[in-house]
């Protein structure tokens, strides 16, 4: 009974570290189109990736295959595979991972008789400015003239030997060994080939996972507005534990971002409301918060954009289809002013105030349901309605 209990607890045990990965991003390229811009649209995602080739290579799609290899998203139709073909440049995967650590990347392929054989991994913290393998372990399963044979590799080159692609070779990269690949909005991979001559590598079913952050901080929200172009950041958390501060960074390019500002944590239970100003710049801004605690962790929120060139003539929602905020252009509020926000059903979900003298304002729908929603400002007697998607 006791080597029972014991099976049993290790099972349980195994089986809960298992479910602690998230599925943050998953690219099928089984988009019947073939276009480039289809098949670099993710099947599943978080929110902020993509993909991209640095140079003119030429990549297509629709092309059938049983394979299954890394299958994390259930088809929507046929399942095919993606070709990057020559002249090849360096494949680019932009993939924040905001809130996550123990990053893993897998995916399916093979080369062509002529494709690239032998492919380099890299990675950057930085958005692109450098690049390193170093720390990162890739392990190749080839299954081409050594069929099923595991190699491993810590510089980020494998070597493929399968041309026929049944199955195709999978390919994992796993960073958990580099901290700096943790909750990085700016974390990025590309590959690099070797020409060999007219031929093409295929990929299949590329997936990011990774394990969500505790930390000592739990943010509830994040919102913003411009009021007399003054940049109004407002944001509230609970159960602060150790928590000492929340820098304030802004950034004219996603990319660069630099401090603006602190506010300490007042490191309390229950829920805590913040606000910050600063003067709004007269292009398109990008804000976050740098979450602190007391033993030096961090992580990074969502990203707030606001911008006081758009006009507020009437009401626009970006982005759409939404992930974690959206952002309002609208007339200048009055006191009193409001937005609610209305699911499909016709229920409303979610109401606020907006800032007195404010024409843009970020509302956080992070915790909203997929689906099609209805957003309504109430603004001195006058409506003005417009909808999203998330």
């Amino acid at each position: 009974m006791r080597k029972l209990f014991t099976l049993l607890f290790v099972v349980i045990s195994l089986g809960a570290t298992a479910q602690s990965s998230k599925l943050l991003y998953f690219w099928s390229f089984d988009a019947a189109s073939g276009a480039q811009t289809d098949l670099f649209t993710p099947d599943f995602t978080i929110g902020g990736a993509s993909l991209s080739l640095a140079g003119a290579s030429v990549v297509t799609g629709n092309y059938p295959t049983t394979d299954t290899i890394n299958q994390q998203v259930t088809p929507k139709g046929a399942t095919n595979y993606m070709k990057i073909a020559t002249p090849y440049s360096a494949f680019i995967w932009t993939l924040p991972t905001t809130g996550y650590k123990n990053i893993v990347v897998e995916y399916a392929e093979f080369a062509s008789s002529k494709g690239s054989k032998t492919n380099t991994i890299s990675y950057s913290l930085d958005g692109g400015k450098t690049w390193d393998s170093t720390g990162m372990v890739l392990t190749h399963v080839d299954n081409g003239t050594a069929a099923a044979t595991t190699t491993l590799t810590g510089v980020g080159t494998y070597n493929l030997t399968n041309t026929t692609g049944t199955p195709m070779d999978k390919i994992v990269l796993d960073f958990s060994n580099i901290k700096g690949a943790n909750d990085n909005p700016l974390f990025e991979i590309q590959t690099n080939y070797v020409e060999t001559g007219g031929g093409n590598d295929r990929y299949h079913n590329l997936s990011v996972n990774g394990d969500p952050i505790t930390l000592a901080v739990s943010l509830q929200s994040f919102n913003g507005s411009i009021v007399n172009n003054t940049a109004k950041l407002n944001w509230t958390s609970v159960n602060e534990i150790n928590a000492k501060q929340f820098v304030v960074e802004a950034s004219t390019d996603r990319k660069n971002f630099s401090t603006v500002g602190s506010v300490t944590a007042k490191n309390t239970k229950g829920l805590n409301s913040y606000s910050f100003e600063t003067a709004a710049a007269a292009t398109t801004t990008y804000y976050r918060l740098k979450m602190v605690d007391k033993n030096g962790a961090f992580s990074y929120s969502a990203i707030v954009v606001l911008n006081t060139a758009v006009s507020s003539k009437k009401l626009t929602v970006f982005p759409n289809p939404a992930v974690n905020n959206i952002t309002l252009s609208h007339a200048q509020a009055l006191a009193g002013a409001s937005i609610k926000i209305v699911n499909a059903a016709g229920k409303t979900v979610s109401v606020s105030n907006l800032q007195t003298g404010a024409s843009q304002t970020t509302v956080d729908v992070s915790k909203l349901k997929k689906g099609s929603y209805i957003v309504t400002i109430e603004n001195n007697g006058e409506k003005a309605v417009s909808q999203f998607v998330k």
